[in-house]
């Protein structure tokens, strides 16, 4: 099966290009500076361009049966929307159906808990970059308002390195400032979701952390000095769930 890859240089698409390689996953990339993506050799392609350019966006998923794209973060916002929207594009001219991206987990759909955590993190996103956040809504509802595509959306907390644990939790989860998710468990739910078809118009969150109380994680914070959502983005901010 041949994949197109948007955001493939990044910290969770350097994780999922290597994991859909191992598995014998085809490759078409795009990438703007072809000598920052070391992952060639057979069935990998690598197209020049940016997710505004629909000739080079069109190029990449031709001739692909998914779509997968991790593409955001702070100085990367219009590729969140706009960049989306021309990725839904071309695979509409393509006649490809199933797309499986990822963001943050501040971004709200139908049925989320409504727990202080996640509304923490979303305060502190608002201060430290208002565009990502209006933008990533943007793409929250475009996909909302899409039915001619199979999408998936994939909301994760801040990404640490590791590779898959065999026990991310999934669903509807009560995230917040201490919750943490490896890039090995984002890429491993990303290549599960694309023959998934429970995850067809669906926006599950991933979490590599252990399941807690509001209690307890307030307490555990207070207790062993827990790092906290703003602490991990100052050291790690292109691994923040917004620069997947």
């Amino acid at each position: 099966m041949k994949l197109a890859v948007f955001g493939g240089t990044g910290y969770v698409g350097q994780a999922l290009v290597r994991m859909a390689l191992d598995q014998g996953y085809e490759l078409q990339l795009l990438v703007r500076d072809p000598s920052k993506f070391n992952a060639r050799g057979p069935g990998v392609e690598v197209v020049t361009g940016d997710a505004l350019d629909i000739a080079a966006v069109t190029k990449t998923v031709a001739g692909c049966a998914a779509v997968l794209s991790t593409l955001g973060g702070y100085h990367g916002t219009p590729s969140l929307d706009d960049g989306t929207a021309t990725i839904l594009a071309a695979m509409r001219a393509s006649n490809v159906h199933r797309l499986v991206a990822v963001q943050g987990f501040h971004l709200t759909f139908p049925g989320d808990p409504n727990n202080l955590g996640k509304h923490i993190v979303s305060a502190f996103l608002h201060l430290r970059s208002p565009s990502l956040v209006r933008r990533s809504r943007a793409l929250g509802v475009m996909l909302q308002r899409t039915h001619d595509i199979d999408w998936t959306l994939i909301r994760i907390p801040p990404v640490v390195d590791g590779g898959p644990t065999q026990a991310a939790r999934t669903g509807s989860l009560r995230l917040g400032p201490s919750s943490s998710v490896t890039r090995g468990d984002v890429a491993a739910l990303i290549l599960r979701a694309i023959e998934d078809r429970s995850l067809v118009h669906a926006s599950p969150m991933v979490s590599s952390s252990p399941r807690r109380s509001a209690s307890n994680r307030l307490a555990g914070r207070r207790s062993s000095g827990s790092t906290s959502h703003a602490a991990m983005s100052a050291r790690r901010s292109p691994r923040d769930p917004a620069a997947a």
